[in-house]
């Protein structure tokens, strides 16, 4: 499995994450369970996929159209670019923010739960500890740092299957925070 998944929330339930609606940026590609940041509207602006090292919006949970309705069950009239429905990719067009704007459903409540196959091996030591992206849809092969990361490490090996690449993680902070460097 390559990407986010949402597996609930640390106040208990899975219910109703923090969720907000944002343009996708012009040109952009954009995928149901990636790790997503905003690019300041004065240089074109918008949802882009997070890269390694960066903090990030949230994630990634749907792709909906200027009306809210997700790109499967809309009108294809209502978006312009490039809708893969079977990966959930979509792709923007140059011009997807002043024309169809169609967003990205973004979960930002920090107390969400994230499941990722990480692309590294973690250790019980490693949890409670900070992680970043090696990419948009996973979490990097590292040591779980004590003080800096985009994401914390909750639990390993969710499943408790012996698989040490999973993890369940939760936002460590936010673009949203007044604190976090842009």
């Amino acid at each position: 499995m390559a990407g986010f998944e949402y597996r609930g929330q640390l106040s208990g339930g899975k219910e109703n994450p923090v969720t907000l609606s944002v343009i996708i940026g012009n040109s952009q590609t954009v995928k149901v369970g990636d790790a997503v940041k905003l690019v300041a509207f004065a240089s074109a602006g918008g949802a882009t996929r997070a890269s390694a090292g960066e903090e990030i919006l949230g994630i990634c949970v749907g792709i909906v159209d200027k009306n809210g309705i997700d790109l499967d069950n809309t009108d294809p009239n209502n978006y312009d670019g490039t809708w893969t429905s079977s990966s959930k990719t979509y792709v923007a067009t140059s011009d997807n923010m002043t024309d169809k704007t169609v967003k990205a459903l973004v979960v930002v409540d920090k107390d969400a739960l994230w499941y990722n196959d990480t692309a590294g091996t973690l250790a019980v030591a490693d949890e409670y500890k900070f992680f970043d992206l090696a990419d948009q849809d996973q979490v990097a092969d590292q040591d779980g740092a004590d003080n800096a990361g985009a994401l914390i490490l909750m639990k390993r090996d969710p499943d408790g299957d012996g698989d040490a690449s999973k993890g369940i993680f939760k936002l460590a902070e936010s673009e949203l925070d007044a604190y976090a460097q842009q």
